[in-house]
C-alpha cells in the first residue's frame, strides 16, 4: 500500500470512530444479516453440486455478513482500494484485516499472449494466504475461467493438507475481472515468505460480429508476503455435555484469517455426533463470529485433532470472549447409516424415518425430506456392500434442490450391488442444550 493510501486509510479510520454503533444496532444488524443468510442459502443450495476431490477441499470463501456502510463508503474512496473492499466486504475476517492495515500490496503482473494476470495484494498469516487477483486484456473478453491454480513456496515447498478456494472472477470493471484465491493449511504452518502462484486461465474474445477465439494461457507469478502476526491461543481442556453426550474442547487459536477450534466427541457417547452446527465466538457486545457459509472442518469429529474453522475476530481485542454452541447433529451409535435397495428404489433403513421417495437412475441416487427449516449438508458418506466392504468411488458428485415443500438430495453412485449401506455424514436430527465456555 502506498504512503498516500496509508494516509487515506488512517483518515478514514479517524472518521469512522465518530460513528457510534449501539448494542441494539448490532442486534438488528445481526438479525438482518441472518435473514439474508437464510434467503441466500436457499438460492445457493438449489444449484449446489460438483466434484469432491480427496486431495483438495474446495470451500466457499464468501460469507453473508452485514458490512458496515461507513467501512464500505470510506474505504472505497482510497485510490486502488475500491476492488479490495468490493471483494472483502462479505467476509468478516478479510474485512477486519483490510480495516486494520493488514493488507499487503503486491501489484505484480505477468502478460502472456493477449491475457494479463495480476496479483494486486495479499493477506497472510502463519497458516494461510488470501490473494486478490485481476485478469485483464487489451481485447474485449468475457467468460473468464480459472482452469488450474496452485500456490507454493518459491523453492517448490508445498502447502500440505490445504483448503483451497478457486477464483470465480465475479467482479468486472473496465474489462478487468477480479477475484480472490485462498489457500489455508490445516495441519502445519507456512514457514516461508516467498511464493509462486501457478495458474492456467482462459477467456473468450468478444468480436463485433460475435464470439471470437478462446484465449488460454499459463502464468507463474512470484511474490513475497511476510507473516507479521502472532496467533492468540486459548487452552481450554474442558469436557461439556449436551443431553448427556460429551464433547472434549481442547483449545481455541485465533489468527487473522480464521479461528481454529480443536475439539472431539467422547468415544463413550451413546450417540454418533455428526456435526456441531452453531459453534461460534461471542464477545461482550453480542458480536458473533461463526463458520463461513457452512461448517468447515478437518479430521474426524470422533477423534482427537478434529478442528472446526470460524471467521476471525483477531483484530477486535474484545473485553470478554466466549465459545458457544447449542445444537449437535446426532444419531444413535450403530444406526449412523442408511440402507438402500437400488434395484427396487426402496429405503430399507433410515434411523429416524426422515427421508422418502428414493430413486436410483443413471447412477444417481435421490432421496427427499420435509425437514427444510434446519438444513444439514448432504447426508451421503462412504458406501459399503452387505459384506462390509467399502465401494470406492473414483469421483463423487452431489446435488441439492428444493421442490415444493421438500428438499431433494442427490449423489452419484457407481456400483453393481443391489443393496448398499451409506454412512451418514449429516442428518436432520439434533440434540440441543446451551454451552458457553469463557475464554477471556
Amino acid at each position: 500500500m502506498s504512503n498516500k493510501e496509508e494516509r487515506a486509510l488512517q483518515e478514514w479510520k479517524t472518521q469512522t470512530k465518530e460513528h457510534d454503533v449501539t448494542t441494539s444496532d448490532l442486534d438488528q444488524a445481526i438479525e438482518l444479516g441472518m435473514g439474508k443468510v437464510k434467503k441466500r442459502n436457499r438460492r445457493i443450495k438449489q444449484q449446489l453440486g460438483g466434484i469432491i476431490s480427496m486431495a483438495i477441499l474446495i470451500v466457499s470463501l464468501v460469507t453473508l455478513v452485514n458490512v458496515s456502510p461507513v467501512f464500505a463508503s470510506q474505504l472505497a474512496k482510497i485510490p486502488g482500494m475500491e476492488m479490495i473492499i468490493e471483494l472483502a466486504k462479505w467476509n468478516k475476517s478479510i474485512q477486519t484485516a483490510v480495516e486494520n492495515d493488514y493488507y499487503q500490496s503486491i501489484n505484480k503482473t505477468v502478460t502472456k499472449g493477449d491475457l494479463s494476470l495480476t496479483i494486486d495484494g495479499v493477506i497472510r498469516d502463519e497458516n494461510g494466504v488470501v490473494a486478490f487477483i485481476t485478469l485483464s486484456s487489451d481485447k474485449q473478453i468475457g467468460s473468464p475461467r480459472v482452469e488450474q491454480i496452485e500456490l507454493r513456496g518459491s523453492n517448490g515447498e508445498e502447502i500440505k493438507s490445504s483448503a483451497i478456494t478457486y477464483p470465480t472472477f465475479d467482479h468486472k470493471e473496465n474489462n478487468q475481472f477480479r477475484s480472490i484465491f485462498t489457500v489455508l493449511a490445516t495441519d502445519e504452518s507456512i514457514s516461508w515468505d516467498s511464493f509462486e502462484m501457478d495458474a492456467e486461465v482462459s477467456a473468450v474474445e468478444k468480436e463485433d460480429d460475435g464470439v471470437g477465439n478462446v484465449l488460454k494461457e499459463e502464468f507463474v507469478i512470484p511474490f513475497d508476503a511476510e507473516n507479521t502476526s502472532e496467533s492468540i491461543h486459548y487452552k481450554v481442556d474442558k469436557v461439556v455435555s449436551i443431553e448427556g453426550q460429551k464433547i472434549n474442547v481442547k483449545s481455541v487459536t485465533i489468527r487473522p484469517l480464521r479461528v481454529e477450534v480443536e475439539l472431539y466427541a467422547d468415544p463413550n457417547n451413546t450417540m454418533q455426533i455428526l456435526s456441531i452446527d452453531d459453534l461460534a465466538l461471542i464477545d461482550e457486545k453480542g458480536e458473533v463470529w461463526s463458520s463461513e457459509n457452512g461448517i468447515i472442518a478437518s479430521g474426524s469429529i470422533d477423534r482427537p485433532g478434529y478442528k472446526v474453522y470460524l471467521q476471525s475476530n483477531y483484530f477486535e481485542n474484545p473485553e470478554s470472549l466466549s465459545l458457544t454452541f447449542s445444537k449437535l447433529q446426532a444419531v444413535e451409535k450403530g444406526k449412523d447409516y442408511m440402507r438402500f435397495n437400488l434395484a427396487t428404489d426402496e429405503i430399507l433403513f433410515d434411523p429416524y424415518g426422515k427421508f422418502y421417495d428414493m430413486n436410483y437412475e443413471n447412477h444417481w441416487l435421490h432421496i427427499s425430506t420435509d425437514d427444510t427449516n434446519e438444513i444439514p449438508a448432504s447426508p451421503f458418506g462412504s458406501i459399503f456392500d452387505q459384506n462390509g466392504n467399502e465401494i470406492k468411488q473414483e469421483q463423487s458428485s452431489s446435488s441439492f434442490r428444493y421442490e415444493d415443500d421438500s428438499i431433494i438430495y442427490g449423489e452419484s453412485i457407481y456400483t453393481d450391488e443391489d443393496i448398499i449401506d451409506v454412512k451418514l455424514t449429516s442428518y436432520p436430527h439434533w440434540i440441543k442444550e446451551k454451552v458457553t465456555i469463557p475464554l477471556k
